[in-house]
């Protein structure tokens, strides 16, 4: 009887588009939308240049700037047209050289030769490209004086794990999918079934209650490894993403988080009289915790408080757990802590659940 009422609620699960865009398209569509950006590139920066000196020093510096990765040199003749672009926001950047200043620099003066840095302070990029420019200044003044090498860098390559925004991000992907399938879903079928007075007809059959529910918990729990299947497969065949760990390991996760995640959807069903109030009560829940369990950014982000309270919520020891499993090839076992928060999860929205929950 299990097993058949499972595989009928699995049918039923399937022939709701709706059902299905949350459980399969929705977290599938933060997937592609963030596998297209490229999350680790750094942005290209334009600097304005204005060189008065046209000599072996400042040409020097110029050059120097110009080998800098995803560093873009402007040289311009006429400064105050570079002035005005620089004003009128077209350049963040630029960097006036004086005339005369390989003379200058040969004369030895007592006070060191300036040269102009001009940017808009509200680049947020402007302290990284400021040390960088001072960075080349302070290499050529070394060039100039000729001082000896007194200390030296060897470098040797290690190969490590390849990890980026994205492998990060696939995990987070995974447990949104879940969670808002399992709280909104649920949550939607249990007002719907008491909006068409079919769970009063329940205690009217020969059918066991718990029988029923458990085909319920059933179908969703094996629907929601079906669904972080498609969510990995998809992150790492289409969009390269690196997973090391265990499979089986975050299939247990997505298991033992989703149901209280089904638990929570109960909760929600049994204080929802129709469909629409179901939808918005549970999105109500689920997406405070979509944004601030560490879905899209680590939680450690947050400001203190908030972060030390997000913790305990469901969806974040879940994610950090499977990034440690996924990102980082360990077992399961490793995380005591998330799976104590888990624990507690269970049985407190258990019992909430069984206690709130009514069928008429």
């Amino acid at each position: 009887m299990l097993l058949a009422l499972t595989l009928a609620n699995l049918k039923m699960i399937v022939r709701n588009r709706q059902a299905l865009f949350w459980a399969l398209a929705f977290p599938l569509i933060f997937v592609a939308v963030f596998g297209l950006f490229n999350l680790d590139g750094s942005p290209n920066t334009d600097i304005l240049v204005v060189d008065h000196a046209q000599d072996q020093v400042s040409r020097g510096l110029v050059e120097s700037l110009s080998t800098l990765q995803n560093f873009t040199v402007n040289e311009r003749q006429d400064e105050t047209a570079a002035r005005k672009d620089l004003e009128d926001g077209e350049f963040r950047y630029l960097l006036l050289i004086p005339q005369g200043l390989a003379e200058s620099v040969a004369q030895q003066p007592e006070d060191p030769i300036s040269i102009t840095l001009l940017y808009d302070r509200s680049s947020s990029s402007a302290p990284i490209i400021l040390a960088l420019v001072r960075r080349y200044v302070a290499e050529t003044n070394k060039r100039l004086v000729q001082a000896p090498t007194l200390i030296q860098l060897e470098v040797e390559g290690v190969q490590s794990r390849q990890l980026n925004y994205f492998d990060f991000l696939l995990p987070g992907f995974v447990g949104m999918g879940v969670m808002t399938y399992a709280i909104i879903g649920l949550a939607s079928t249990m007002a719907s079934y008491r909006e068409q007075k079919i769970l009063k007809r329940i205690l009217a059959t020969p059918l066991r209650v718990r029988t029923f529910f458990a085909a319920q918990i059933a179908a969703f729990l094996i629907l929601s490894v079906f669904q972080a299947a498609i969510i990995l497969a998809a992150g790492i065949f289409i969009f390269g993403a690196n997973v090391y760990g265990n499979f089986l390991y975050l299939f247990m996760l997505v298991i033992l988080a989703n149901i209280v995640f089904l638990n929570l959807g109960f909760i929600v069903g049994a204080f929802s009289k129709n469909v629409r109030a179901a939808d918005g009560l549970a999105n109500a829940v689920s997406m405070p915790m979509m944004f601030l369990s560490g879905t899209f950014f680590p939680i450690d982000c947050l400001p203190d408080v908030l972060g030390a309270l997000v913790r305990y919520l469901p969806l974040a020891p879940m994610l950090d757990a499977m990034r440690g499993v996924a990102l980082e090839a360990r077992p399961v076992w490793d995380f005591p802590e998330e799976l104590a928060i888990l624990g507690v999860w269970i049985l407190v929205s258990s019992a909430v659940a069984v206690k709130v929950f009514r069928f008429d």
